[in-house]
Protein backbone atom coordinates (compact mmCIF):
# COMPACT_ATOMS: atom_id res chain seq x y z
CA UNK A 1 0.00 0.00 0.00
CA UNK A 2 1.38 3.60 -0.89
CA UNK A 3 -0.29 6.57 0.68
CA UNK A 4 0.26 10.07 1.23
CA UNK A 5 1.79 11.06 4.70
CA UNK A 6 0.88 13.51 7.26
CA UNK A 7 2.03 14.44 10.29
CA UNK A 8 0.40 12.33 12.30
CA UNK A 9 2.86 9.85 11.05
CA UNK A 10 6.19 11.06 12.21
CA UNK A 11 7.08 8.54 14.84
CA UNK A 12 6.93 5.82 12.36
CA UNK A 13 9.00 8.25 9.81
CA UNK A 14 11.48 9.18 12.35
CA UNK A 15 11.59 5.11 13.32
CA UNK A 16 12.24 4.52 9.76
CA UNK A 17 14.69 7.28 9.22
CA UNK A 18 16.52 5.97 12.34
CA UNK A 19 16.95 2.35 10.54
CA UNK A 20 18.27 4.07 7.51
CA UNK A 21 20.60 7.11 8.95
CA UNK A 22 23.31 7.75 6.39
CA UNK A 23 21.28 7.10 3.12
CA UNK A 24 18.18 9.29 4.32
CA UNK A 25 19.56 12.33 6.00
CA UNK A 26 17.74 15.03 3.88
CA UNK A 27 14.78 13.36 5.03
CA UNK A 28 15.94 13.88 9.05
CA UNK A 29 16.55 17.16 8.99
CA UNK A 30 13.57 18.28 6.88
CA UNK A 31 11.02 16.27 8.53
CA UNK A 32 12.39 17.53 12.24
CA UNK A 33 12.95 21.42 10.84
CA UNK A 34 9.32 21.84 8.91
CA UNK A 35 7.47 18.99 9.31
CA UNK A 36 5.83 16.28 6.72
CA UNK A 37 2.68 18.19 6.15
CA UNK A 38 3.66 20.54 3.08
CA UNK A 39 3.67 24.22 3.68
CA UNK A 40 4.34 25.19 0.13
CA UNK A 41 5.72 28.91 0.82
CA UNK A 42 9.02 26.47 2.44
CA UNK A 43 10.89 25.23 0.12
CA UNK A 44 12.32 22.29 2.30
CA UNK A 45 8.82 21.39 2.70
CA UNK A 46 6.92 18.66 0.12
CA UNK A 47 4.57 15.95 -0.19
CA UNK A 48 5.96 12.20 1.57
CA UNK A 49 4.91 9.03 -0.06
CA UNK A 50 5.35 6.17 2.24
CA UNK A 51 5.23 2.57 1.47
CA UNK A 52 4.25 -0.34 3.74
CA UNK A 53 4.19 -3.97 4.17
CA UNK A 54 0.86 -4.68 5.93
CA UNK A 55 1.81 -2.00 8.41
CA UNK A 56 5.09 -1.30 8.58
CA UNK A 57 6.54 1.76 6.36
CA UNK A 58 8.78 0.05 4.19
CA UNK A 59 10.21 3.10 2.00
CA UNK A 60 9.76 7.08 1.62
CA UNK A 61 9.34 9.20 -1.42
CA UNK A 62 9.30 12.98 -1.13
CA UNK A 63 9.07 15.33 -3.79
CA UNK A 64 10.27 18.85 -1.72
CA UNK A 65 9.26 22.24 -3.12
CA UNK A 66 12.30 23.39 -4.03
CA UNK A 67 12.28 20.56 -6.98
CA UNK A 68 14.20 17.73 -5.55
CA UNK A 69 12.71 13.85 -5.13
CA UNK A 70 14.92 11.53 -2.93
CA UNK A 71 13.78 8.32 -2.81
CA UNK A 72 14.64 5.65 0.04
CA UNK A 73 13.21 2.16 0.24
CA UNK A 74 14.10 -0.95 2.36
CA UNK A 75 11.63 -2.95 -0.31
CA UNK A 76 12.27 -3.07 -3.77
CA UNK A 77 8.32 -3.84 -3.89
CA UNK A 78 8.04 -0.25 -3.30
CA UNK A 79 9.82 0.76 -7.09
CA UNK A 80 6.58 -0.03 -9.35
CA UNK A 81 4.46 2.05 -6.94
CA UNK A 82 6.96 4.89 -6.95
CA UNK A 83 7.64 5.12 -10.65
CA UNK A 84 4.23 5.25 -11.16
CA UNK A 85 4.20 8.44 -8.90
CA UNK A 86 7.33 9.73 -10.31
CA UNK A 87 5.73 9.50 -13.79
CA UNK A 88 2.95 12.01 -13.41
CA UNK A 89 4.43 13.92 -10.91
CA UNK A 90 6.77 17.17 -12.03
CA UNK A 91 10.66 17.23 -10.46
CA UNK A 92 13.66 19.09 -11.16
CA UNK A 93 16.55 16.61 -9.43
CA UNK A 94 16.32 13.04 -8.53
CA UNK A 95 19.32 11.98 -6.10
CA UNK A 96 19.82 9.83 -3.66
CA UNK A 97 22.06 6.14 -3.64
CA UNK A 98 22.82 4.81 -6.60
CA UNK A 99 20.66 1.36 -5.45
CA UNK A 100 17.45 3.40 -4.64
CA UNK A 101 17.64 5.68 -7.69
CA UNK A 102 18.65 3.25 -10.53
CA UNK A 103 16.08 1.18 -10.83
CA UNK A 104 13.47 4.47 -10.49
CA UNK A 105 15.35 5.94 -13.36
CA UNK A 106 15.08 2.60 -15.19
CA UNK A 107 11.17 2.92 -14.89
CA UNK A 108 10.72 6.46 -15.69
CA UNK A 109 13.80 7.44 -17.87
CA UNK A 110 11.25 7.11 -21.07
CA UNK A 111 9.01 8.97 -19.68
CA UNK A 112 10.88 11.92 -18.64
CA UNK A 113 13.22 14.05 -20.74
CA UNK A 114 16.83 13.96 -19.03
CA UNK A 115 19.20 17.12 -18.91
CA UNK A 116 21.70 15.83 -17.00
CA UNK A 117 23.27 12.50 -15.41
CA UNK A 118 25.80 12.17 -12.59
CA UNK A 119 27.55 9.71 -10.90
CA UNK A 120 29.12 11.01 -7.78
CA UNK A 121 31.09 8.99 -4.11
CA UNK A 122 29.79 9.78 -0.97
CA UNK A 123 32.04 9.79 1.51
CA UNK A 124 32.58 9.33 5.46
CA UNK A 125 35.18 10.86 7.71
CA UNK A 126 36.24 8.53 10.50
CA UNK A 127 39.92 9.71 10.61
CA UNK A 128 39.85 13.61 10.04
CA UNK A 129 43.23 14.93 9.03
CA UNK A 130 42.97 18.66 9.44
CA UNK A 131 44.39 21.78 6.71
CA UNK A 132 44.88 25.07 8.03
CA UNK A 133 45.83 27.43 5.07
CA UNK A 134 48.08 30.63 6.37
CA UNK A 135 45.95 33.85 5.83
CA UNK A 136 42.83 32.43 5.56
CA UNK A 137 39.62 33.33 7.89
CA UNK A 138 36.39 32.16 7.95
CA UNK A 139 33.03 34.27 8.14
CA UNK A 140 29.67 32.94 8.76
CA UNK A 141 27.09 33.53 6.06
CA UNK A 142 23.46 32.14 7.73
CA UNK A 143 21.21 34.75 7.60
CA UNK A 144 23.13 36.89 5.90
CA UNK A 145 21.53 39.87 3.52
CA UNK A 146 25.33 42.08 2.76
CA UNK A 147 25.16 41.66 -0.84
CA UNK A 148 28.76 41.12 -1.66
CA UNK A 149 27.75 37.56 0.22
CA UNK A 150 25.00 36.95 -1.77
CA UNK A 151 26.62 37.61 -5.10
CA UNK A 152 29.30 34.80 -3.81
CA UNK A 153 26.60 32.53 -2.55
CA UNK A 154 24.65 33.22 -6.06
CA UNK A 155 27.37 32.52 -8.18
CA UNK A 156 28.57 29.53 -6.53
CA UNK A 157 25.05 28.18 -7.01
CA UNK A 158 25.34 29.15 -11.05
CA UNK A 159 28.55 28.18 -11.84
CA UNK A 160 29.82 25.40 -9.26
CA UNK A 161 25.96 23.88 -9.08
CA UNK A 162 25.19 24.97 -12.34
CA UNK A 163 21.31 25.80 -11.33
CA UNK A 164 19.09 28.57 -12.36
CA UNK A 165 18.73 30.75 -9.19
CA UNK A 166 18.40 34.12 -8.13
CA UNK A 167 19.43 36.37 -5.40
CA UNK A 168 15.76 35.90 -3.68
CA UNK A 169 16.24 32.28 -3.63
CA UNK A 170 19.94 33.27 -2.21
CA UNK A 171 18.16 35.29 0.20
CA UNK A 172 15.52 32.80 1.29
CA UNK A 173 18.21 29.52 1.48
CA UNK A 174 20.37 31.19 3.88
CA UNK A 175 17.63 32.25 6.26
CA UNK A 176 16.13 29.01 6.16
CA UNK A 177 18.68 26.78 7.73
CA UNK A 178 18.52 24.81 10.59
CA UNK A 179 20.56 25.53 13.51
CA UNK A 180 23.22 22.52 12.60
CA UNK A 181 23.49 23.44 9.14
CA UNK A 182 26.39 26.23 8.90
CA UNK A 183 27.40 28.49 5.77
CA UNK A 184 31.01 29.79 5.87
CA UNK A 185 32.61 31.74 3.61
CA UNK A 186 37.13 31.43 3.57
CA UNK A 187 38.59 34.92 3.11
CA UNK A 188 41.68 35.62 1.41
CA UNK A 189 43.02 39.23 2.25
CA UNK A 190 39.82 40.19 2.83
CA UNK A 191 38.31 38.75 -0.24
CA UNK A 192 36.19 35.68 -0.82
CA UNK A 193 37.70 32.69 -2.00
CA UNK A 194 35.89 29.50 -1.45
CA UNK A 195 32.40 28.65 0.29
CA UNK A 196 30.72 25.37 2.07
CA UNK A 197 28.03 24.50 3.98
CA UNK A 198 25.94 21.92 5.70
CA UNK A 199 23.53 20.77 3.97
CA UNK A 200 21.41 18.46 6.49
CA UNK A 201 22.06 16.57 9.30
CA UNK A 202 21.03 13.66 11.68
CA UNK A 203 21.40 12.70 15.49
CA UNK A 204 25.16 11.08 13.48
CA UNK A 205 26.92 12.65 11.13
CA UNK A 206 26.56 16.36 9.13
CA UNK A 207 26.85 16.21 5.30
CA UNK A 208 28.70 19.07 3.86
CA UNK A 209 27.56 20.21 0.14
CA UNK A 210 27.81 23.82 -1.36
CA UNK A 211 31.45 23.60 -1.83
CA UNK A 212 32.59 26.13 -4.27
CA UNK A 213 35.75 28.06 -5.40
CA UNK A 214 35.97 30.23 -8.17
CA UNK A 215 37.66 29.35 -11.26
CA UNK A 216 40.28 32.14 -11.00
CA UNK A 217 41.58 30.79 -7.22
CA UNK A 218 41.44 27.03 -7.70
CA UNK A 219 44.50 25.57 -7.15
CA UNK A 220 45.53 27.28 -3.90
CA UNK A 221 43.73 25.26 -1.55
CA UNK A 222 41.42 27.12 -0.10
CA UNK A 223 38.15 24.51 -0.54
CA UNK A 224 40.55 22.06 1.17
CA UNK A 225 40.29 24.54 4.21
CA UNK A 226 37.11 25.48 4.04
CA UNK A 227 36.20 22.06 3.92
CA UNK A 228 38.44 21.31 6.39
CA UNK A 229 37.32 24.38 8.87
CA UNK A 230 33.73 22.94 8.74
CA UNK A 231 34.65 19.13 9.13
CA UNK A 232 36.76 20.82 12.80
CA UNK A 233 33.11 22.27 13.61
CA UNK A 234 31.14 19.19 12.85
CA UNK A 235 33.22 17.11 14.83
CA UNK A 236 33.55 18.99 17.55
CA UNK A 237 29.77 18.70 17.68
CA UNK A 238 30.44 15.10 18.53
CA UNK A 239 29.39 13.68 14.54
CA UNK A 240 30.70 12.44 11.45
CA UNK A 241 31.32 14.89 8.40
CA UNK A 242 30.25 13.28 4.71
CA UNK A 243 29.84 14.82 1.41
CA UNK A 244 28.70 13.82 -2.04
CA UNK A 245 31.74 14.44 -5.03
CA UNK A 246 31.70 14.04 -8.73
CA UNK A 247 34.10 10.68 -9.39
CA UNK A 248 35.35 12.52 -12.45
CA UNK A 249 36.30 15.79 -9.83
CA UNK A 250 40.14 14.25 -9.41
CA UNK A 251 41.36 17.12 -7.56
CA UNK A 252 37.97 17.63 -5.34
CA UNK A 253 38.44 13.59 -4.44
CA UNK A 254 42.45 13.91 -3.98
CA UNK A 255 41.59 16.83 -1.62
CA UNK A 256 39.02 14.96 0.39
CA UNK A 257 40.96 12.13 0.65
CA UNK A 258 43.71 14.03 2.37
CA UNK A 259 41.33 15.20 4.73
CA UNK A 260 40.60 11.32 5.29
CA UNK A 261 37.18 11.23 3.70
CA UNK A 262 36.85 7.60 2.35
CA UNK A 263 34.24 6.44 -0.09
CA UNK A 264 30.72 5.08 1.34
CA UNK A 265 28.69 4.24 -1.29
CA UNK A 266 27.90 4.78 -4.91
CA UNK A 267 25.35 8.63 -5.25
CA UNK A 268 23.49 9.64 -8.62
CA UNK A 269 22.13 13.10 -9.12
CA UNK A 270 19.99 13.29 -12.35
CA UNK A 271 18.57 16.82 -13.79
CA UNK A 272 15.81 16.92 -15.75
CA UNK A 273 15.09 19.55 -18.77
Amino acid sequence: MIRLLTQSDKEIVMNYIGRNEIETSFLYANVIEFGIDNNPEMRRCGDYYGFFDGEELRGILPFYNLGSCIPHYESVEAVPFFAEIMRKRDFKFLLGMRKDVMPLYEEIKNHKKIAEYSESSYFINKNFKPFILEGVSFIDAVGASDDKIIDFVLDGRIRGANQAATREDIIKSLSQRAMEEDFIIALKDGKMVSQAAIQTYTPKINQIGGVYTPEEERGKGYAKAVVSEICKRIIERGKMPTLMVKKDNTPAIRAYNALGFEHYDDYLLIKMA
